[in-house]
């Protein structure tokens, strides 16, 4: 018995010890996407040196839609910065949402002229194993997810986010 209970005590200090150290997990790619809007396809591979800002949403969620001002304001501050990509990987709950058109008429009426990968078979959510609406991950010039915020950003999260944004902009390449 008391061997068992010093394996159980080693595995629990290493498990402790595993999960103080930052988890280093590259960029997943964008699986299975059936379409993308205002953007050509992207690759990881076509972000290389460069800074992410990858956020799933869906136009069905208002949740998501309350993000909305926060991509704005990114797509207005960063506007001509290139070593910065925005990326909406438009995963949806619902059947209605699955509607390209419907995408490209939300994006428009809302001003997000960001990249948007439509992502209708839910491939990119799976691979980035993504698991709420809306949720934002940041991604440094190596392609390592380095930050990520899960639920609406409010105005705190906004501006924690931006401050990051301009921390991974500000590394060396």
């Amino acid at each position: 018995m008391r061997k068992l209970w010093v394996v159980v005590l080693l595995s629990f200090a290493a498990g402790a010890l595993a999960a103080d150290k930052p988890e280093v997990v590259a960029m997943p790619e964008f699986a299975g996407v059936t379409e993308w809007v205002n953007s050509e396809p992207i690759a990881v591979k076509d972000l290389k040196g460069k800074v992410a800002v990858v956020h799933f949403w869906t136009n069905g969620c208002i949740n998501c839609v309350h993000n909305y001002p926060h991509y704005r304001a990114w797509q207005d501050r960063y506007k001509g910065e290139k070593s910065l990509v925005m990326i909406g990987v438009h995963t949806p709950e619902f059947d209605a949402e699955k509607d390209v058109a419907r995408i490209k008429k939300r994006a428009a009426e809302n001003k997000l002229t960001f990249a948007i990968a439509v992502d209708n078979k839910q491939a990119t959510w799976a691979a980035w194993g993504n698991r709420y609406w809306p949720c934002v991950y940041l991604v440094d010039r190596a392609g390592v997810v380095r930050h990520h915020w899960e639920g609406e950003l409010g105005d705190a999260g906004a501006k924690k986010f931006t401050g990051l944004i301009d921390e991974l902009l500000a590394e060396k390449p």
